[in-house]
């Protein structure tokens, strides 16, 4: 009698352990598929990002190459971006004042923008309408002051405005713009942009 029940009780132990093998092996093998599952995601996640395009910012005008450092930018560039935009905004014809003033518009600041815009229109419409040329270049090179993260840039030239041949006048200038630095955009790879501008005349010296 005692050895039937020894053999109940060893077969009992036996279909336990059985049991508990079957359980821990499931466990187990849930677990696995599970950190297989994570690793293939992983993998997937880490190829889309690896092969993913990098935006490339090109800035037109630079001759050669350099080092950009976080936080600071070149003289060069702040002189570079504040006399591209004088000369571009500040030379058109009848024909060109549209998209000149849009691009000006591109890098000046919103609050600037508000301001001016309404005067822009009407400058476009009436250079439109007078058939008004304007012609300028600097004569003195830019000189920057920096305060903190905005720019002042100083820059002197003469402009001439004429009315189809005929000239209408011709000026020294002198315009002071204020930049604010920003981060690079698509569409604003200088990482600056234009909080004001002063135009002041210059009396020529005799």
């Amino acid at each position: 009698m005692d050895e039937k029940n020894n053999l109940k009780v060893r077969r009992c132990g036996f279909v336990e352990r059985w049991a508990r093998a079957e359980e821990v092996s499931a466990f187990l093998s849930i677990t696995l598929y599970a950190v297989i599952a994570f690793l293939i995601v992983l993998l997937v996640v880490l190829f889309k990002v690896a092969t993913k395009p990098q935006a490339i910012y090109y800035i037109p005008g630079v001759t050669q190459a350099g080092i950009s450092y976080p936080n600071r930018i070149d003289k060069s560039v702040i002189t570079g971006f504040a006399s591209n935009w004088l000369l571009d905004r500040n030379n058109f014809t009848p024909f060109t004042v549209k998209d000149t003033y849009e691009r000006a518009m591109r890098y000046m600041a919103p609050e600037l923008l508000s301001r001016t815009k309404a005067s822009l229109e009407d400058e476009i419409s009436r250079v439109t309408r007078d058939n008004i040329s304007s012609l300028f270049s600097l004569s003195k090179e830019p000189e920057v002051l920096e305060e903190g993260t905005y720019y002042k840039v100083t820059m002197t030239g003469e402009k001439s405005l004429y009315m189809g041949k005929e000239r209408l006048d011709d000026r020294i200038l002198r315009y002071t713009i204020t930049l604010k630095r920003i981060a690079p955009l698509e569409a604003n790879p200088y990482g600056l942009t234009i909080e004001g501008v002063k135009q002041e005349e210059v009396e020529p010296k005799l």
